[in-house]
């Protein structure tokens, strides 16, 4: 449906969308988690199909930070299931984990703006991309990938 209504660019974030949701409903421990991740894989997608980036400048920096957050949070319910860490660890635990976090976070950040940037020279120019954009979509991203960190290490250290 977005190909048809929005074309190629619009049908490739619908794609990303639909793993990413598939994801969340295999990993997320709650179903709070599961939802509000829902809502905003299908909202940036829908605004990706829409135009809305390009209406309102600083949605896209919006949802970076937002997307890199959930992204954060799945890849931590992943090492979680796949390593059976525990909630309760020790310090050196809680530091690996946040690095762990920090970098498999970053890491896709860096792929999402290279994935930017390739669907900008192989699906459409319609994508915005730039070294001004990339930057700033970047430092969107690991300020929710940061706040995540923070936010799963304070919660492992309460329990």
């Amino acid at each position: 449906m977005a190909w048809i209504d929005a074309g190629p660019a619009a049908a490739a974030a619908m794609a990303l969308v639909f793993g990413g949701t598939w994801l969340l409903r295999y990993y997320a421990r709650s179903r709070v988690q599961d939802v509000t991740g829902q809502l905003a894989f299908i909202s940036a997608g829908i605004f990706s199909s829409i135009g809305l980036y390009q209406a309102v400048w600083w949605l896209d920096l919006v949802v970076h930070l937002i997307l890199m957050a959930v992204i954060t949070a799945l890849i931590y319910e992943i090492l979680m299931r796949r390593r059976s860490l525990t909630q309760v660890a020790s310090r050196v635990q809680q530091r690996h984990v946040a690095r762990e976090l920090l970098t498999y976070g970053s890491l896709a950040a860096v792929l999402w703006e290279l994935g930017e940037w390739g669907g900008y020279f192989l699906i459409s120019p319609e994508i915005g991309v730039g070294i001004l954009d990339s930057f700033t979509d970047f430092i969107a991203g690991i300020l929710g990938i940061l706040g995540t960190v923070f936010w799963i290490s304070s919660n492992r250290k309460s329990q």
